[in-house]
Formats: C-alpha cells, structure tokens, sequence
C-alpha cells in the first residue's frame, strides 16, 4: 500500500469512509512537507517567506492552550489518533486570520481556547452539536464535523469554510480585556477600547460606519425600496449581532473583491483590523456566496426582520 493509500485508509477507519480530504492533506501526513498544504492557505502567495507563516503554524498546532480534540462516537476521546494534517489545517486558520496581528493571537491564546472535532455527523450530534457546525457558549468551543474542514477545498479557488464562521462567533465571544470568554455582541477583539494595546481605533470607526451602511440596505429591502444597492450579506447574516460578525469574517476571506466593491468602508475595517488586503492573496472570489446573496435580493423578496445594532 502506497504511503498516501495508507494515510487515506487512517481518515476512512476513523469516520467509516465519511471523510475524504484532498491528497495535499495526505501528502503532508505522508511526508511531513508544511508546504503540500498551499493549497489550504492563499495567504502564502503574497508572503515573501512563506516559512515564516508554517513556523508559526506548527507554533501554535503545538501550543499549551490550543485544546483541540477529536471526539468519535459515544463521545470516545480519539484525539491521539488525530491525523496531523487535520491539526495542522486547524492551526493554519488561525494563522491566516492573526498572521498580521500577532499580538491578538497572543491574547488569544492567553488562556486555553477549546475545538472539538467529530468523527461523523452521528458522533457529533451525539455530543450535542447543531447543524454541521457550531459555536457552543456553555462549553466556549467550537464543534464541527471533521470532514468540513475539508470540504471547501476541492476546486482552485477556496469555498466554504465553516470552521472561519465558527471563528466569527468565537472572536465575538473573546472578551480580550479580561482573557475571558464572554456573551457576543458583534465585535472582534482589537474593536473595543477595552481591548487595551490590541485596540485599532481606525478599523474601529471603519467597522461601525461600514455596518450601518449594511443595515440601511437591509432595512430599504425590508421597506420595498429597491433604490439602494443590495447588501453584501444574505439576510442569514443579519439575524443578529453574532451571525453578522460570523459572516462577514468568513466573506472577507472568501470573497473579498465583491466584498470590497460593494462596501468600501467596512471592507477596509477588516484590513486594518488584521493588517492585509484579502484580495491581494484570494486572486478570485468565492462565487456561491456571491450568487447566493444577489440571487435573494434580485427575487423581489422582503428579508426577515433583523436585530442587529449599531454600537454608539
């Protein structure tokens, strides 16, 4: 059996076949090469040293307080038998979020910060998931399925990515003034003057003037006026504070020309927020988020009602 044979039949024996991540994940579990998984991370195209962004990779794969399990069924603790591209790819989102802001991913990683991984969709509605995936508050970790990781992968240009808008959720969650994990309400850690020496003013003001911008659009929709131009978000996304912050995180990394193009000033407070420019690495966008979202608003249809705010 061939070494990539054989890294394929360890994800097969662990999730009953529901797994099959790309060979770039089973030549890295085969060869140990940082660099089979490009493919996962855009962001190494505009870095002079992409080195530098698998060092920190393996820095925080390895670090004391990133706690990331794999759970299998009945809620049986498999973390040992984790393959090493599956923590790598984990810890690999991590870093191409913070890679910029490095002194946020300090803070975050002040404390332990929980992920657990699942087997299958039983053994991850065994261990009370939601969905596919979920943020869960009470346990202040992130849940998801293991083959979602995977799944967004398979074409050139980078698709969904649940574990990011599971991110979205717990950055809003992290109360970095305190280290603690907290009730949300919509920002990021560097958004709150609390936040102390990781607080950005500039993306601040560009956060909250970009997202009432998004609000008012919405809120034509809502209305029947179809004179201003349609939001970037579906209406999912406006639900709430949470699921705004969730949402717009994971756009900003998939399709972040669209993005951009259509919200100038709350594209640009992501970019000060974490220190690059999305479009400089993700070459095309990501079109099913794109499509989607037109597609609902060029239907005609009045969105539900929203609860989000603005913070004063």
């Amino acid at each position: 059996m061939s070494h990539l044979q054989s890294a394929s039949a360890k994800f097969d024996s662990l999730t009953n076949g529901q797994c099959r991540p790309q060979a770039a994940a089973l030549t890295f579990d085969s060869t140990g090469d940082l660099r089979a998984l490009d493919r996962y991370f855009p962001i190494v195209r505009i870095l002079d040293d992409a080195d530098s962004f698998y060092q920190l990779v393996q820095h925080i794969a390895h670090h004391p307080n990133f706690d990331l399990q794999l759970i299998g069924a009945n809620r049986m603790n498999l973390t040992t038998q984790m393959p090493a591209s599956v923590r790598h790819l984990v810890a690999g989102h991590l870093v191409e979020v913070f890679f910029f802001r490095r002194d946020i991913l300090a803070r975050f990683l002040s404390s332990p910060r929980h992920f657990q991984l699942y087997t299958t969709p039983e053994a991850f509605q065994q261990d009370g998931g939601v969905s596919g995936g979920c943020y869960n508050p009470a346990r202040e970790c992130i849940q998801l399925v293991m083959s979602r990781l995977f799944e967004g992968f398979n074409q050139a240009t980078p698709g969904v990515c649940p574990f990011l808008h599971e991110l979205g959720h717990m950055l809003d969650a992290f109360d970095s003034g305190s280290g603690s994990m907290k009730r949300g309400e919509g920002l990021y850690p560097g958004l709150r003057v609390s936040d102390g020496d990781i607080f950005t003013p500039q993306a601040r003001i560009l956060f909250l003037q970009g997202k009432r911008l998004e609000l008012t659009r919405y809120l034509s929709r809502q209305s029947g006026d179809f004179s201003q131009p349609i939001p970037v978000g579906h209406p999912y996304v406006f639900q709430n504070d949470g699921e705004f912050a969730a949402g717009y995180l994971e756009m900003f990394f998939r399709n972040p020309h669209y993005f951009a193009a259509q919200n100038a000033d709350l594209f640009m407070a992501y970019v000060e927020l974490f220190g690059y420019d999305t479009r400089r690495a993700w070459t095309e966008d990501f079109p099913h988020y794109v499509n989607a979202n037109r597609s609902f608003y060029a239907s005609g249809q009045i969105p539900p009602k929203t609860r989000l705010t603005i913070p004063e």
